[in-house]
């Protein structure tokens, strides 16, 4: 699109120069030079015709080369953007796909592994199957012969021991024999009568075993009971001992637990705990107390009795079998350590 720009300006112009004369003859004539000097002023106006036509049509025909440039660009990011998500897309089924063959490769190379095995395995297992059925027929013919050849050589045994006490109280047999043969022919023949005065005999030696046998219990019975009567005076003595009279004036100790804690802020924390059977007493005070009092390590005697009746308590509160109690019992024992423990 043409277009017209008018400027307009005033131009001074310096001029300056000399002139010379000269006056005709007469009294006062003769010659001589002039000079003169100024600045004339012009206004100037100048109008700029400029014509675009050829830079328009170039513009045009530039902008349609730049439209189908983006459109090439634009239709080759397409391109790239589809070829580049069909790639992907194949690179990873590829790679998906790899990765698979290679777990079912190594997958099937273990199962065939452990086929193999297993195989092997189930053949000694059946090997050993046999063997130890073999060994069991074994066995039961061992343990049969063996027992058949004890069982002749403790009958043996026994046939022998029977000959050699018979010997050793052959007097007694031979009583027995006799007394068993005077009792056939006392009761098979006709001297019943003898009965009854063996009868009364043997009732009468019967009675006299069993006032033995009562006696003898009675006087057990009779020790047991002195000797229950004598710990439970003992007992009785002991605890009248260590009873305190109510008339009697006596001062009661009570065990106090001062605890002095330190957070993870470095935070110090002080807590008292004291008995229940006694009249509660100021914590502060005692906190005060504990703070002046001097704190040493516990003996070792003060520590086999304190832990003996510690693990005596914690048994006796934990005495479940289950895992959960035996591990709360076990660290609580753990957790027990008398070097960092102090009394006053």
């Amino acid at each position: 699109m043409s277009y017209r720009r008018s400027f307009n300006k005033q131009i001074g112009v310096h001029y300056s120069g000399t002139v010379s004369y000269s006056y005709p003859a007469s009294q006062n004539g003769g010659s001589g030079t002039v000079t003169y000097s100024g600045t004339a002023y012009e206004d100037v106006q100048v109008n700029i015709d400029v014509e675009t036509t050829p830079f328009d049509n170039s513009v045009a025909h530039c902008n349609k080369s730049v439209n189908v440039l983006t459109g090439a660009v634009v239709a080759t990011e397409a391109a790239q953007i589809a070829s580049i998500d069909h790639n992907a897309k194949k690179i990873g089924s590829t790679i998906v796909e790899g990765f698979f063959k290679t777990i079912r490769s190594e997958i099937s190379q273990q199962i065939a592994e452990l086929s193999s095995k297993l195989d092997s395995h189930l053949a000694h297992l059946h090997s050993m199957a046999k063997r130890c059925v073999e060994k069991q027929k074994q066995m039961e013919s061992d343990y049969n012969d063996i027992s058949n050849r004890y069982l002749k050589i403790f009958s043996d045994l026994n046939s022998e021991l029977s000959n050699r006490i018979y010997e050793l109280d052959k007097p007694t047999f031979v009583f027995k024999k006799q007394s068993d043969s005077q009792h056939k022919r006392t009761s098979e023949n006709d001297l019943v009568s003898t009965v009854a005065v063996f009868g009364a005999e043997s009732g009468d030696l019967q009675a006299r075993i069993s006032a033995s046998i009562a006696k003898k219990r009675a006087l057990d019975t009779i020790g047991k009971a002195n000797t229950f009567l004598l710990k439970q005076k003992r007992l009785n003595n002991t605890i009248n001992q260590s009873m305190l009279k109510e008339s009697v004036a006596a001062v009661l100790y009570s065990p106090v637990c001062f605890i002095e804690t330190q957070n993870e802020k470095s935070q110090i924390g002080k807590n008292v705990y004291q008995s229940d059977y006694l009249p509660q007493m100021q914590a502060s005070e005692l906190i005060s107390d504990f703070q002046e009092k001097n704190w040493n390590n516990f003996s070792k005697e003060n520590s086999s009795q304190i832990g003996r009746y510690f693990n005596a308590e914690v048994n006796s509160r934990y005495s479940g079998a289950d895992t959960h109690t035996s591990r709360v019992r076990e660290n609580i024992v753990k957790m027990l350590n008398f070097n960092q423990i102090k009394s006053v």
